[in-house]
């Protein structure tokens, strides 16, 4: 090792120690610790409370819209859409409800940038609802909108 009896020796102690603190460890883990089996009596009261929780959060759901699209040809293109949006938190609708204005207006901004043969792709539609909920979630700056469901969503 070091050629330090000294040091050899306080080396060795130190491993020798770190071993049986390593196997004590594994022991204690494997052999006396046991764990607590489940109470049929406080699981049940824990799943009573999750019942009573909300399981399914409110929805908000946005007035029908038919916005004019970006169409290349003569004919005059458009989506009629309605739209339901999934807040995270229940008291989130409010804040929705509040600012339904600026959402109307940012969904057809979106919309009405796209192409019609792009909206009616399923790549499109997603597209299409990620690009509102970053939108409205960066207006609120915050996580707002979980998800968005199209109820309606018709290109003409």
């Amino acid at each position: 090792m070091t050629g330090n009896k000294t040091i050899d020796t306080v080396l060795v102690g130190f491993l020798t120690l770190a071993t049986l603190g390593t196997l004590g460890v594994f022991v204690y883990t494997e052999i006396v610790f046991k764990r607590p089996l489940p109470s049929d009596t406080v699981e049940l009261k824990n799943l009573k409370t999750d019942a009573q929780t909300e399981i399914a959060p409110e929805v908000y759901k946005l007035d029908k819209m038919v916005i004019n699209l970006n169409s290349q040809g003569s004919r005059l293109r458009f989506l009629d859409v309605e739209i339901h949006f999934v807040p995270f938190k229940s008291e989130f609708v409010e804040m929705l409800d509040g600012k339904k204005v600026y959402i109307q207006d940012a969904i057809i901004d979106i919309a009405s940038n796209m192409a019609p043969d792009e909206l009616n792709t399923v790549a499109g539609k997603v597209l299409l609802e990620e690009r509102i909920r970053r939108r409205i979630n960066d207006f609120f700056g915050k996580s707002l909108v979980k998800e968005i469901f199209f109820s309606k969503f018709i290109v003409q």
